[in-house]
């Protein structure tokens, strides 16, 4: 069955009222917070009270935002450092225990275990011979430009260079008399 008109416009009618009612709630709402307030009833009634009053209102709501944003996001940033740091120590020390399980691997061999003993308490197995061989001195004394002293340079930094070939040349050679001489 199908409204008849009249209840149609009852029922328009009273939508309208009470959406009427809902505006003249809030402008009521609005109206109590715009009309002045009697000087008797104001809590605080002398201008330079209420200056203050709005000021310390003010310093409470800086105080409120910065607890609430500045602090937490503060502590979130120094966390977020520690965090970077701690991780890169984490990497390096991953990086060390790699390296310590490679060398635990190698020293389960056996040519780990020798390599281990030579480094460590000079071991050398029979018919080898070990030669200890000091480092070149190198030149800590620093001479100045000029005629005697570029010619003085020069003789010094080729016997250096010769020294340090000569190293390098009977490093090699011992190392082949320890593997030629090995049975």
């Amino acid at each position: 069955m199908a409204p008849t008109r009249s209840t149609r416009s009852r029922k328009d009618r009273h939508d309208h009222d009470r959406h009427d009612h809902d505006r003249h709630d809030l402008s009521t709402l609005i109206s109590d917070f715009t009309t002045p307030i009697e000087r008797t009833k104001q809590l605080v009634p002398q201008r330079r009270g209420r200056l203050v009053v709005a000021l310390f209102s003010v310093v409470i709501a800086i105080a409120i935002g910065a607890a609430l944003f500045v602090l937490p996001i503060k502590s979130w940033m120094q966390q977020r450092d520690d965090l970077a740091t701690r991780t890169g120590e984490l990497s390096t020390l991953d990086a060390a225990n790699d390296r310590l399980q490679l060398e635990v691997e190698r020293l389960q061999t056996d040519v780990g275990i020798k390599e281990a003993a030579r480094e460590e308490i000079d071991y050398v197995e029979a018919g080898e011979q070990r030669i200890t061989m000091l480092p070149a001195a190198s030149n800590s004394a620093v001479l100045p430009t000029g005629w005697p002293y570029d010619v003085i340079t020069a003789i010094v930094s080729l016997r250096q260079n010769e020294a340090a070939a000569a190293a390098v040349a009977a490093t090699a050679v011992s190392a082949v008399v320890a593997t030629t001489t090995v049975p």
